[in-house]
């Protein structure tokens, strides 16, 4: 199955902490998107964060210190092996070969750096390029994740799925007994 990781985008520290406060306890790993803001508050769970800025090189470490396990950006930065770094793709962009990368973060919307967008259809084939191309990388897929689609991305070969606005609707779904 896949890994099911919340994503959270605050505008303040003050909103960080309450959506912080509002996950299940069982969620271990938390999806943190950075705009231009710094938003931060302690937190004590695992995290990685996705740098959807202009020049995430410049931020990378602030990152590392506060104890992200996993960082993503738009473009190659190397961490030498400070945190895993994954490279985010949109959808229309593409997929060469990368070799210093520990996953590929796929968008599945057209539009990034808000939450709740539907989910774009083409990402399905697009992650069976990516797993048929690097067989032995993580995929972890972003945006527009629901109860009627996550079993699909998973089966198409996603490891990781990265839930914004649907996330709370789908856990009850999966841990319901």
């Amino acid at each position: 199955m896949s890994e099911i990781i919340p994503a959270l985008l605050p505008k303040n520290s003050r909103e960080f902490k309450k959506s912080l406060s509002e996950l299940p306890l069982e969620v271990r790993f938390v999806h943190l998107d950075v705009l231009e803001t710094d938003v931060w508050t302690p937190i004590d769970r695992d995290f990685e964060v996705h740098l959807m800025v202009k020049k995430p090189e410049e931020i990378v470490q602030r990152w590392i210190g506060r104890g992200a396990k996993r960082i993503i950006a738009h473009k190659y930065i190397d961490l030498a092996g400070a945190a895993q770094f994954g490279l985010a793709f949109e959808l229309n962009k593409d997929i060469e070969n990368f070799e210093n990368v520990d996953f590929f973060h796929l968008m599945s919307i057209a539009e990034i750096g808000e939450q709740g967008h539907p989910l774009d259809e083409q990402i399905f084939d697009r992650i069976k390029e990516v797993r048929a191309k690097f067989p032995q990388v993580a995929i972890s897929v972003d945006g527009g994740i629901n109860t009627e689609n996550y079993r699909k991305l998973q089966d198409a070969g996603a490891d990781r799925l990265i839930v914004g606005s649907g996330f709370t609707k789908l856990w009850k779904s999966l841990t319901k007994n």
